[in-house]
């Protein structure tokens, strides 16, 4: 017998005692014990994984950090930072390239990248809410159909009679329309992405981009679908391959959708999904990437068709969103990024006649989609701008567009100089559109103007023998009582009965499309989740109009949006319903929710008074209580009156909540003694104001005593009506006076901003926590030191009041009144 030796890589042999001995060496390849244990960390696998993907977050962080001011997006950066560790920049150098990507770890990086990819399908396709998407393309569907069609032409034409070096090894005409159909089609989980990062999710354009892009999701996959029944000539082969579809689609919707959504469905509101359902569903997607592998189908449709059978939103949308976003977006997608960069190779690329036509025949295929956009645009009144900027969006590329370029590869019908072009057209296209969208589109403008122009819409230019139409915004249930309070107060009566749109606002979690529906039978259909909160917010308003002490309709509705852009389409509703009051509550009322909430809560508040087309009045909850069912009950309003078109708005609602019965109000109208020379000049004669901003300042006093005699003459003899005027000398006066005033009050309004003398507060706001939303003497009033706390506030902005400069001696006024 042979004898051993141990410094073989493999031995055997029996021993003296006649037992068979085996020696193996023991190679390890995962991981090193340390390089103080004389180890080299780059010799084993998980070190230089590790290693990979901390140098490719640091180049993606670097390059998304250097060129966000030049409003590239995210994406971009992270195919560039995979671009540069790969072999067109530092894994030119070979010893770069054996050290941090050798040949033992190529398997892995590759089973990474499959995996990212399989997760990353995934949780795009658990997002998409297909059904909600469709019913909004039924209006806009020629934008998903005419754009791709001239596009897949013109491409398919110019392919068929292009040179063969376009492609690697197959030259048929089925590869040229599979390429040119992966090139034309506007990927929805591409647009959609794209559409959050650009802000522009909720706008009109941003819809009319996520139903197109939905319906050429559609075409793309029945195209593919017709080809791949055509790829081989047997017809058992094609029998084969559409079985295998029909019964992965069939198992998908009849079999797992049911358990899924029974899962959901027994998960108690406001509960998390239980563990072992979230991990098993997880572990169901590499499952069902290998099942549609084997049988020949896409790697990336079972875990498509598995994200799609998922309920999209709340509980379990929402709950693999939290669960996976991070660990995918953060560590599995780099993988793939990574993949791709060691895929390209720029180097590769030395026919320049063949790059520039390749390039050419691109740029002149998205020029035809931008164009064809445009011409759409125009036959549904749509402006050229707006045109244009759809077409720039349905042009950009993403994941899903890279993941098509490399299974092409994969197939061999591209070869490496072809897919590096495609690669690099796509970083550089989304480098171009990008920045252009953001500045060709101007938020928060119409796509179509209003049948009703952009007349002003204010509580006083509202007649009074007419419906009182108000939109009220809840979050939560703990909006309602204040809310319905609120609205009872306003006196609904059979000569000016209330219409309230109550909109429920839900952020929008684990889904990608936004809503704005109406929440009665028809409009529920249309919801792919049920919220059961949006249930019971809309049957207490309803049993409110059933006991009201006048008529009042509700008109329920539910918008679930991103809170960054949830205005948008609140203030359109607005517009086109000639709404001319908007209720919001104060973010501070939500405290007990967490942070996360207030700080949202603060930001759409924000929106609202910059962009409302009407007056908004943000409600500071106290506790404000009426039983409505009882027409005896007294509820005791204060309004305090300085000037400016805000506080006119006040005083106008003042007038409504003055004819109800059992309501007192009381006005306290607090006027600026006229000192000119301590107004307008300082000891030296120089003034502070134009002479322009005196006669305004002169025509707004006109106004606010002209409505203020109005509201004297019309409650004359009611008992119930209390005006009362107080003398001030500066700021420091009126803050003191209004202290004074407490009382026990249910609501006090106030309007946000006011423009007489010093009294105007635009560049104080920094000095107080809320006056940015409140305004000075709101926020005052909305203070734990006024009436205690227990009073609940009522700030209101006029659509029509506009921001005056400031005064400079504003902040003394804070330097001299600080009772806090």
């Amino acid at each position: 017998m042979p004898a051993l030796h141990a410094r073989d890589p493999s031995s055997a042999g029996f021993d003296e005692a006649g037992r068979l001995t085996i020696c193996e060496k023991h190679d390890r390849l995962t991981g090193s014990n340390g390089f103080l244990n004389g180890d080299n960390p780059f010799d084993y696998v998980l070190p230089v994984t590790m290693f990979q993907l901390v140098m490719y977050m640091v180049a993606s962080q670097l390059l998304y950090f250097l060129l966000r001011p030049m409003r590239i997006p995210r994406f971009m950066c992270r195919v560039m930072g995979g671009l540069l560790l790969g072999p067109s920049f530092l894994g030119r150098n070979n010893m770069f390239k054996e050290q941090v990507f050798p040949p033992r770890q190529a398997e892995l990086l590759l089973v990474g990248s499959m995996l990212g990819v399989t997760y990353t399908v995934f949780a795009i396709s658990v997002k998409m809410d297909v059904v909600t998407t469709l019913r909004a393309a039924k209006k806009t569907w020629m934008f998903g159909l005419l754009p791709f069609l001239s596009c897949f032409g013109v491409l398919s034409g110019i392919l068929s009679l292009g040179p063969p070096e376009y492609f690697s090894s197959s030259n048929t005409i089925k590869d040229r329309i599979v390429f040119s159909n992966v090139l034309s089609f506007s990927s929805f989980p591409v647009i959609s992405d794209a559409l959050m990062e650009l802000n522009l999710i909720t706008s009109e354009l941003g819809q009319i981009a996520l139903s197109s892009s939905m319906v050429n999701d559609g075409i793309q996959w029945i195209i593919l679908a017709i080809i791949s029944l055509r790829r081989d000539q047997e017809a058992l082969c094609s029998f084969y391959f559409l079985a295998c579809n029909c019964g992965m689609i069939f198992f998908c919707f009849f079999v797992i959708r049911p358990v899924v959504t029974k899962i959901a469905a027994k998960t108690p509101t406001g509960k998390p999904v239980k563990e072992v359902y979230i991990v098993s569903i997880l572990l169901g997607v590499p499952i069902m990437a290998g099942v549609a592998d084997m049988l020949g189908i896409s790697l990336i449709q079972g875990p498509w068709l598995f994200g799609l059978i998922m309920p999209s939103g709340p509980p379990l949308g929402t709950t693999l969103t939290d669960r996976t976003e991070a660990i995918i977006s953060s560590f599995l997608q780099p993988f793939f990024h990574l993949y791709i960069g060691l895929s390209t190779n720029l180097c590769t690329i030395h026919n320049w006649r063949l790059l520039v036509s390749f390039q050419c025949i691109i740029f002149v295929a998205y020029i035809v989609k931008l164009v064809a956009c445009v011409v759409v645009a125009r036959m549904y009144n749509i402006r050229l701008r707006h045109g244009i900027v759809l077409g720039l969006i349905l042009n950009i590329k993403g994941i899903i567009d890279l993941i098509a370029f490399s299974r092409l590869k994969n197939i061999k019908v591209l070869d490496e100089p072809i897919f590096s072009q495609l690669v690099l057209s796509t970083v550089g296209l989304t480098a171009i559109i990008t920045p252009l969208i953001k500045i060709l589109y101007q938020h928060n403008t119409r796509l179509e103007p209003s049948a009703h122009g952009r007349m002003v819409r204010t509580i006083q230019n509202t007649p009074r023998n007419s419906e009182f139409r108000i939109v009220c915004c809840v979050y939560n249930e703990s909006n309602v009582h204040s809310t319905i309070a609120l609205l009872e107060s306003c006196n609904p009566s059979q000569t000016s009965p209330i219409g309230v749109y109550v909109i429920h606002l839900i952020e929008i979690l684990g889904k990608s499309t936004p809503v704005l529906v109406r929440f009665d039978k028809h409009g529920r259909k249309s919801l792919s989740v049920n919220y059961p909160n949006t249930s019971h917010i809309m049957r207490a308003f309803e049993n409110y109009s059933s006991n009201s002490s006048g008529p009042v309709t509700i008109l329920p509705y539910i918008h679930v949006a991103p809170y960054k852009t949830m205005h948008e389409s609140i203030c359109n509703l607005c517009e086109d319903n000639l709404i001319p009051f908007l209720i919001i509550p104060f973010h501070e009322n939500h405290q007990t929710q967490g942070t996360h909430l207030v700080s949202s809560v603060r930001d759409v508040n924000t929106h609202f008074q910059a962009h409302a087309p009407c007056t908004v009045g943000i409600l500071v909850d106290k506790g404000l209580e009426l039983n409505v069912r009882s027409s005896e009950s007294s509820f005791h309003v204060g309004i305090f009156f300085i000037g400016g078109a805000d506080d006119r708005e006040a005083l106008a609602l003042g007038f409504r909540m003055a004819e109800r019965k059992n309501s007192k109000v009381s006005v306290f109208h607090i006027i600026l003694q006229q000192q000119k020379d301590k107004f307008y000049a300082d000891k030296d004669g120089r003034s502070d104001y134009s002479q322009e901003q005196v006669e305004e300042e002169a025509i707004e006093k006109m106004i606010d005593q002209g409505l203020i005699d109005e509201f004297k003459g019309m409650n004359i003899g009611n008992d119930n009506v209390v005006l009362r005027e107080i003398m001030v000398e500066d700021g420091v006066e009126a803050l003191d006076s209004i202290r004074e005033t407490e009382g026990n009050y249910d609501l006090v309004m106030m309007g946000r901003r006011h423009n007489i003398g010093f009294l105007r507060d635009e560049e104080i706001t920094n000095l107080i926590e809320n006056a940015e939303t409140l305004g000075m003497y709101g926020d005052m009033l909305a203070s734990t030191e006024f009436c205690n706390g227990m009073v609940s506030v009522l700030v209101i902005q006029s659509a029509q009041s506009k921001s005056s400069g400031g005064h400079k001696r504003e902040k003394s006024i804070i330097e001299k009144w600080n009772p806090f």
